[in-house]
């Protein structure tokens, strides 16, 4: 076990490396999920965050992670909604990472490669996208639940190994990796490659111990088994709330439609991005969507370049195990974390993100430390090792500033990613929200330009024209976000809205009829037909929305009085009295339903006018 010296010497190195994100404020993606996501606001509302989207419901499709959104609740709640509270979290968690990573490079490495590693990833300037901005709690819980289930299942197959075939230890040990377990997979979608990491690890320590390997997992195969379980109730629940496919409809842009070849292709240069990103991180980026990184499915040099490293590091791997186990265990550790963010076997929601090494670099790590290991002790060893970490952190210090503020941030974006859509996308959100609207307008036409699918960039702009009163502009980007992803019924909705705001009713009816084919269930989709239908001349089928609205919700006394003037359009008079009065019962202090009630009388529409 490593001293407590070497403890509180990486945790030092790490607080310092990462302090000054203390006084950095809610920027970019914190905006939307902490911000202004009134469903973490309010502690009364934690057990329906364990069953709600990552996102709000805008962006219902995107992500799953109770665990994350049940933390961002608390911090609400401990800090009153201030950003330091989140980045105190934060470096928390990070330096109990920190602290897990030394004490998994100590099963792996020696005292000096240990505390090298350990070193190298508390100062690592990659990982401050994941520190130094709100939402990298994701990352950060991730990891801390992944290695503390590793360390605590390696501990517990020790203890099985040396016969100790129950007790409170090993109890202890399982309760300790199954709730770290669930932290993680909880977190963050990467924790999923959990299970195939412990069999990894009983894998190792019978190598090393001179044992078999089916002997070592026999000795808590139902604790691995639980862990498995975890997993799959994890699948099945975020299966519940986001839709079968585990990216949830959302696919990141570049690989949408694209075979495993075709994502093989398209992510293989990301790997010489990854390789950058730890060997020499000069330049870094809060943004690598097109074209600052540009997808493409075919075979070039940079593809044939990412092959050769990837094939590289795999033959390295093998012929280290011998002499170098310490790199054989960072590569193969970096791949399997890595896994899910590498697009190939599933694809997700995003194509290249630095806070997606976090966890991968704890391979990386290893990596480092077994190489230092093997250097030939030399009399300068020490200070060159020192001067380098020295200067690793100079580079993290430096970039934390980049989350400070909104303006810095899209400062930043501008110089690292000018070519990147997102950039002239957060440069018009930012110029329509100072009311700049030309300049907001033409940012965003030029993000659109770059890069035309991403449907949150037309729906966005179409909010703007939408509120600007420019209608059929309005109408045509949310049809084209909802063509893009069908998933997004309020982009349907808000065509529907649009088209029958610009006098398009036919047309409305249409389009909210096409997204209720597949949402029958969803309100604002059958409010806005319900009166797409109305407003075309078609009061049955409007009438019969309503009462699908009224069914869904029948203690709405807003819908009781839709379907009430719905069936007053139809000529239904009893049922529009009826409904009616129930929306005058649940609402007795509205004063529409009472109106509409006392006008009812005789006639094609029971006296209530035109619709």
């Amino acid at each position: 076990m490593p001293s407590a010296k070497a403890y509180a010497l990486v945790l030092g190195v790490a607080l310092a490396a990462s302090a000054g994100s203390l006084t950095n404020g809610f920027v970019f993606d914190d905006v939307e999920v902490i911000q202004q996501d009134s469903r973490i606001h309010a502690l009364y509302s934690l057990p329906a965050l364990v069953a709600a989207p990552f996102w709000s419901s805008t962006y219902r499709t995107n992500a799953y992670r109770p665990a994350t959104t049940v933390a961002f609740a608390l911090d609400w709640a401990a800090g009153g909604g201030r950003p330091v509270a989140f980045h105190a979290t934060n470096i928390v968690v990070n330096l109990v990472v920190v602290a897990l990573v030394l004490a998994l490079a100590s099963l792996v490495l020696g005292p000096g490669g240990a505390l090298v590693g350990a070193l190298w990833f508390a100062v690592q300037p990659v990982h401050v996208e994941a520190v130094a901005n709100g939402v990298g709690l994701a990352e950060l819980l991730a990891a801390a639940g992944y290695l503390g289930a590793l360390l605590s299942y390696v501990a517990d197959g020790d203890a099985a190994a040396g016969g100790r075939r129950g007790g409170a230890r090993r109890a202890w040990l399982a309760v300790a990796t199954l709730v770290a377990a669930a932290v993680a997979v909880g977190a963050k979608e990467n924790a999923i490659t959990l299970p195939a990491t412990l069999l990894l690890a009983d894998l190792w320590q019978a190598r090393r111990s001179g044992g078999r390997v089916s002997d070592r997992f026999r000795g808590h195969a139902l604790l691995w088994l639980g862990v498995v379980a975890l997993a799959a109730g994890y699948l099945a629940a975020r299966a519940h709330v986001l839709g079968p496919e585990f990216g949830g409809g959302v696919v990141a842009s570049g690989l949408e439609g694209e075979s495993v070849f075709g994502r093989i292709l398209v992510m293989a240069p990301a790997v010489l991005v990854w390789l950058q990103w730890l060997v020499w991180p000069a330049h870094l980026s809060a943004d690598y969507l097109p074209d600052a990184f540009v997808p493409a499915a075919r075979l070039g040099m940079a593809q044939l370049a990412g092959c050769l490293v990837v094939a590289a590091l795999a033959v390295g791997a093998w012929k280290a195990r011998r002499r170098f186990p310490g790199v054989t265990a960072g590569i193969v550790f970096f791949a399997v974390t890595a896994s899910v963010a590498a697009n190939v076997l599933v694809p997700t929601g995003v194509l290249l993100a630095e806070r997606l090494a976090y966890l991968p670099s704890v391979g990386a790590a290893l990596v480092v430390g077994a190489l230092w290991q093997a250097l030939p002790r030399h009399r300068f060893l020490w200070p060159v090792t020192a001067l380098a970490l020295a200067l690793l952190a100079a580079r993290s210090v430096a970039r934390i500033p980049v989350w400070h503020d909104q303006q810095r941030f899209l400062a930043a974006l501008v110089r690292d990613a000018p070519e990147s859509y997102r950039t002239h996308w957060a440069l018009g959100a930012e110029a329509f929200r100072q009311g700049r609207r030309g300049e907001g307008e033409r940012e965003m036409q030029t993000a659109i330009r770059i890069y035309p699918g991403d449907p949150a960039v037309l729906q966005e702009l179409g909010e703007q024209y939408l509120e600007a009163g420019l209608f059929a502009p309005a109408a045509r980007l949310f049809q084209g976000a909802f063509e893009l992803d069908t998933l997004r019924t309020d982009a349907a909705a808000r065509a529907a809205f649009a088209l029958l705001k610009a006098g398009r009713a036919d047309s409305a009816a249409a389009i909210g009829a096409a997204a209720l084919r597949r949402f029958p269930d969803d309100a604002s989709l059958l409010v806005v037909t319900e009166q797409a239908y109305a407003a075309s001349g078609r009061p049955r089928d409007a009438l019969a929305l309503a009462r699908r609205a009224v069914y869904l919700l029948p203690r709405s006394w807003g819908y009781q009085q839709l379907a009430g003037d719905a069936a007053a359009s139809a000529g239904r008079c009893e049922e529009a009295r009826s409904r009616l009065e129930r929306a005058t019962a649940l609402a007795p202090s509205q004063p529409e339903p009472r109106a509409l009630l006392a006008r009812l009388a005789p006639g094609p529409r029971c006296g209530l006018g035109p619709s």
